[in-house]
């Protein structure tokens, strides 16, 4: 098994990923009226600028997902289905930065969402 080295590589775990999301009974319903023509290529950018120092990605991927009314539990969900999409694609030194990326964001993201649960 390869390591992630390409955007090609990128292109597959983020298409694979948000396949599983769109079939998750727990994350699909906040993904139903999601344009993914527009949301894929956020989301393959972000993944290039985090796992390959690519330039280009513009915006705030917390804001994109706290609108969609998720919830921290949810997180636990996200996490886990990235960690095996990395997991059964991917081995090396960029597959385990994604899966430990994916953990920081899923703590951050459910303490900011803790935040505002409790309001």
């Amino acid at each position: 098994m390869n390591d992630i080295e390409t955007e090609n590589d990128i292109d597959l775990l983020v298409e694979k990923f948000y396949a599983k999301i769109q079939l998750n009974e727990n994350l699909a319903p906040f993904f139903v009226n999601t344009n993914w023509k527009h949301h894929l290529p956020r989301m393959k950018a972000f993944w290039y600028f985090i796992l390959l120092d690519k330039p280009g990605f513009k915006g705030n991927i917390y804001d994109s997902h706290v609108n969609r009314n998720i919830k921290t539990a949810h997180f636990e969900y996200w996490v886990e289905l990235f960690i095996e999409t990395v997991s059964d694609n991917f081995k090396g030194e960029i597959a385990t930065k994604a899966i430990d990326k994916a953990k920081e964001l899923s703590i951050l993201f459910s303490w900011k969402l803790a935040e505002t649960e409790g309001k």
